[in-house]
Protein backbone atom coordinates (compact mmCIF):
# COMPACT_ATOMS: atom_id res chain seq x y z
CA UNK A 1 0.00 0.00 0.00
CA UNK A 2 1.07 3.43 -0.63
CA UNK A 3 -0.23 6.53 1.43
CA UNK A 4 0.03 9.93 0.31
CA UNK A 5 -1.08 13.07 2.26
CA UNK A 6 0.03 16.86 2.30
CA UNK A 7 1.50 18.79 5.52
CA UNK A 8 0.66 21.95 6.84
CA UNK A 9 2.63 24.52 4.73
CA UNK A 10 6.04 26.28 5.99
CA UNK A 11 7.67 29.28 4.45
CA UNK A 12 10.91 28.55 2.87
CA UNK A 13 13.39 31.35 4.98
CA UNK A 14 15.43 33.53 2.44
CA UNK A 15 19.00 33.03 2.13
CA UNK A 16 20.91 35.92 3.52
CA UNK A 17 24.23 34.64 1.76
CA UNK A 18 24.53 32.89 -1.28
CA UNK A 19 27.98 30.23 -1.62
CA UNK A 20 30.24 28.75 0.64
CA UNK A 21 31.88 30.00 4.14
CA UNK A 22 33.37 28.58 7.00
CA UNK A 23 32.34 28.14 10.15
CA UNK A 24 35.18 26.66 12.73
CA UNK A 25 34.87 23.50 11.40
CA UNK A 26 32.50 23.64 9.28
CA UNK A 27 31.51 24.50 5.78
CA UNK A 28 28.72 26.14 5.32
CA UNK A 29 26.58 25.99 1.19
CA UNK A 30 24.25 28.12 0.36
CA UNK A 31 22.56 28.21 -3.23
CA UNK A 32 22.51 26.14 -6.09
CA UNK A 33 24.91 23.12 -6.36
CA UNK A 34 27.44 24.50 -8.94
CA UNK A 35 31.08 23.78 -9.89
CA UNK A 36 32.16 27.18 -8.26
CA UNK A 37 30.91 26.19 -4.86
CA UNK A 38 32.07 22.71 -4.92
CA UNK A 39 35.61 24.02 -6.13
CA UNK A 40 35.13 26.15 -3.07
CA UNK A 41 34.49 23.24 -0.68
CA UNK A 42 37.66 21.23 -2.54
CA UNK A 43 39.82 23.97 -1.54
CA UNK A 44 38.48 24.25 1.78
CA UNK A 45 39.16 20.29 2.67
CA UNK A 46 42.41 20.25 1.81
CA UNK A 47 43.53 23.85 3.47
CA UNK A 48 41.82 22.90 6.53
CA UNK A 49 42.03 19.00 7.56
CA UNK A 50 39.89 19.60 10.28
CA UNK A 51 36.67 20.14 8.98
CA UNK A 52 34.20 18.02 9.71
CA UNK A 53 30.77 18.67 8.52
CA UNK A 54 28.76 20.41 5.80
CA UNK A 55 25.75 22.32 6.21
CA UNK A 56 23.76 23.03 3.11
CA UNK A 57 20.61 24.74 2.06
CA UNK A 58 20.31 24.25 -1.88
CA UNK A 59 17.75 23.53 -3.61
CA UNK A 60 19.64 21.32 -5.87
CA UNK A 61 21.73 22.03 -9.59
CA UNK A 62 23.21 19.61 -12.09
CA UNK A 63 23.19 15.79 -11.45
CA UNK A 64 27.33 15.53 -12.13
CA UNK A 65 27.66 18.53 -9.99
CA UNK A 66 25.52 16.77 -6.85
CA UNK A 67 27.32 13.42 -6.99
CA UNK A 68 30.45 15.12 -7.10
CA UNK A 69 29.77 17.30 -3.98
CA UNK A 70 28.33 13.80 -2.37
CA UNK A 71 31.88 11.91 -3.64
CA UNK A 72 33.50 15.08 -1.52
CA UNK A 73 31.68 14.62 1.38
CA UNK A 74 32.05 10.77 1.51
CA UNK A 75 36.47 10.96 0.92
CA UNK A 76 36.39 13.63 3.84
CA UNK A 77 33.61 11.39 5.74
CA UNK A 78 31.84 14.60 6.84
CA UNK A 79 28.65 14.95 8.83
CA UNK A 80 25.66 16.57 6.77
CA UNK A 81 23.33 19.15 7.89
CA UNK A 82 20.16 20.01 6.92
CA UNK A 83 18.82 22.91 8.68
CA UNK A 84 16.30 24.59 6.23
CA UNK A 85 16.27 23.14 2.60
CA UNK A 86 17.54 20.28 0.45
CA UNK A 87 16.17 20.07 -2.77
CA UNK A 88 16.58 17.78 -5.91
CA UNK A 89 20.45 16.67 -6.32
CA UNK A 90 20.91 17.83 -2.32
CA UNK A 91 18.52 15.46 -1.49
CA UNK A 92 19.29 12.78 -4.83
CA UNK A 93 23.17 12.43 -3.69
CA UNK A 94 24.03 15.03 -0.72
CA UNK A 95 21.57 13.74 1.77
CA UNK A 96 22.87 10.19 1.23
CA UNK A 97 26.48 10.94 1.73
CA UNK A 98 26.47 11.99 5.22
CA UNK A 99 28.56 10.36 7.78
CA UNK A 100 25.41 10.83 9.70
CA UNK A 101 23.28 13.33 8.10
CA UNK A 102 21.08 15.34 10.44
CA UNK A 103 17.79 17.14 9.65
CA UNK A 104 16.05 19.55 11.54
CA UNK A 105 13.03 19.57 12.61
CA UNK A 106 11.87 22.31 10.35
CA UNK A 107 13.49 21.54 7.44
CA UNK A 108 12.23 20.68 4.34
CA UNK A 109 13.35 17.78 2.48
CA UNK A 110 12.49 16.58 -1.57
CA UNK A 111 12.91 15.02 -4.26
CA UNK A 112 11.53 15.50 -8.10
CA UNK A 113 13.25 12.65 -9.79
CA UNK A 114 16.23 10.85 -10.87
CA UNK A 115 18.93 11.50 -13.78
CA UNK A 116 16.69 9.86 -16.24
CA UNK A 117 14.11 12.42 -15.69
CA UNK A 118 16.72 15.21 -16.30
CA UNK A 119 16.06 14.39 -20.23
CA UNK A 120 16.29 17.10 -22.81
CA UNK A 121 12.95 17.03 -24.13
CA UNK A 122 12.75 17.31 -27.99
CA UNK A 123 11.35 20.87 -27.38
CA UNK A 124 13.92 21.93 -26.05
CA UNK A 125 16.34 20.89 -28.79
CA UNK A 126 13.63 22.51 -31.21
CA UNK A 127 14.54 25.59 -30.07
CA UNK A 128 18.15 25.87 -29.89
CA UNK A 129 18.05 25.12 -33.78
CA UNK A 130 15.29 27.48 -34.14
CA UNK A 131 17.33 29.88 -36.07
CA UNK A 132 18.92 27.31 -38.60
CA UNK A 133 17.94 26.70 -41.96
CA UNK A 134 17.38 23.34 -43.57
CA UNK A 135 19.35 20.87 -44.38
CA UNK A 136 21.82 22.67 -41.64
CA UNK A 137 18.88 22.46 -38.77
CA UNK A 138 18.37 18.91 -39.25
CA UNK A 139 21.39 18.23 -39.16
CA UNK A 140 22.38 19.70 -35.97
CA UNK A 141 19.05 18.60 -33.74
CA UNK A 142 20.35 14.73 -34.70
CA UNK A 143 23.87 15.62 -33.40
CA UNK A 144 22.43 17.64 -30.02
CA UNK A 145 19.93 14.76 -29.11
CA UNK A 146 22.71 12.21 -29.49
CA UNK A 147 24.96 14.49 -27.49
CA UNK A 148 22.65 15.36 -24.89
CA UNK A 149 21.44 11.59 -24.67
CA UNK A 150 24.84 10.08 -24.10
CA UNK A 151 25.17 13.13 -21.27
CA UNK A 152 21.90 11.81 -19.53
CA UNK A 153 23.06 8.01 -20.42
CA UNK A 154 26.82 8.33 -18.37
CA UNK A 155 24.95 10.36 -16.00
CA UNK A 156 22.22 7.48 -15.35
CA UNK A 157 25.01 5.15 -14.92
CA UNK A 158 26.77 7.00 -12.51
CA UNK A 159 24.11 7.49 -10.36
CA UNK A 160 23.35 3.97 -10.24
CA UNK A 161 26.27 2.99 -9.06
CA UNK A 162 26.16 5.98 -6.15
CA UNK A 163 23.49 4.44 -5.13
CA UNK A 164 24.69 0.88 -5.13
CA UNK A 165 27.40 2.10 -3.44
CA UNK A 166 25.50 3.66 -0.69
CA UNK A 167 23.25 0.36 -0.18
CA UNK A 168 19.58 2.66 -0.86
CA UNK A 169 16.69 1.65 -3.03
CA UNK A 170 17.40 3.52 -6.40
CA UNK A 171 13.26 3.71 -6.34
CA UNK A 172 13.76 6.53 -3.63
CA UNK A 173 13.83 8.67 -7.01
CA UNK A 174 11.13 7.30 -8.94
CA UNK A 175 8.48 6.73 -6.73
CA UNK A 176 6.92 9.95 -7.55
CA UNK A 177 6.97 9.70 -11.01
CA UNK A 178 4.23 6.95 -10.87
CA UNK A 179 1.49 7.79 -12.80
CA UNK A 180 -1.16 8.14 -9.65
CA UNK A 181 1.69 10.48 -7.63
CA UNK A 182 2.05 12.92 -11.08
CA UNK A 183 -2.19 13.19 -11.23
CA UNK A 184 -1.89 14.01 -7.73
CA UNK A 185 0.88 16.54 -8.26
CA UNK A 186 -1.06 17.92 -10.34
CA UNK A 187 -4.01 18.09 -9.00
CA UNK A 188 -2.18 19.81 -6.51
CA UNK A 189 0.77 21.33 -7.72
CA UNK A 190 3.46 19.96 -5.74
CA UNK A 191 6.70 20.53 -7.10
CA UNK A 192 8.19 16.76 -5.83
CA UNK A 193 7.58 14.48 -3.46
CA UNK A 194 9.00 13.90 0.27
CA UNK A 195 9.17 10.52 2.65
CA UNK A 196 8.25 9.87 6.34
CA UNK A 197 10.75 8.27 8.45
CA UNK A 198 9.35 4.94 7.70
CA UNK A 199 9.40 5.93 4.14
CA UNK A 200 12.90 6.31 4.01
CA UNK A 201 14.10 3.54 6.39
CA UNK A 202 11.59 1.19 3.78
CA UNK A 203 14.03 2.82 1.07
CA UNK A 204 17.19 1.90 3.12
CA UNK A 205 18.09 5.19 3.87
CA UNK A 206 19.85 4.76 7.17
CA UNK A 207 22.32 7.35 7.69
CA UNK A 208 19.92 9.96 8.61
CA UNK A 209 19.78 11.01 12.49
CA UNK A 210 16.26 12.70 12.03
CA UNK A 211 15.61 14.25 15.47
CA UNK A 212 12.09 15.67 15.64
CA UNK A 213 11.71 15.84 11.57
CA UNK A 214 8.96 14.92 9.87
CA UNK A 215 8.41 15.92 6.47
CA UNK A 216 6.58 19.06 5.47
CA UNK A 217 5.45 21.39 2.58
CA UNK A 218 6.03 25.05 1.92
CA UNK A 219 3.04 27.37 1.21
CA UNK A 220 5.36 28.96 -2.10
CA UNK A 221 6.47 25.02 -2.47
CA UNK A 222 3.94 22.07 -2.18
CA UNK A 223 5.24 18.92 -2.24
CA UNK A 224 3.30 15.21 -1.88
CA UNK A 225 4.00 13.70 1.66
CA UNK A 226 4.33 9.85 1.12
CA UNK A 227 3.76 8.39 4.10
CA UNK A 228 4.01 4.50 3.95
CA UNK A 229 5.45 2.17 0.78
CA UNK A 230 4.24 -1.15 0.30
CA UNK A 231 3.56 -3.92 -2.34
Amino acid sequence: MLRVFFSLFLIIPWLSFAGVSLSEQRIIYQGEISAKNNQHVAQLLTEQPNINSIQITSGGGNVDLGMDLAELILAHNLKVHIKQFCFSSCANYVLLAGNPTTIAKNAIVGWHGDAASARWRDSDIDAMVSHLKEPEKTTKWQALRTHYDEIIAKAVAREKAFYAKRGVNHDLLTIGLSKELKRAAVAQKARGWSYSKKALNTLNVNNIEFADWQPRSAKNFPLLIISELGD
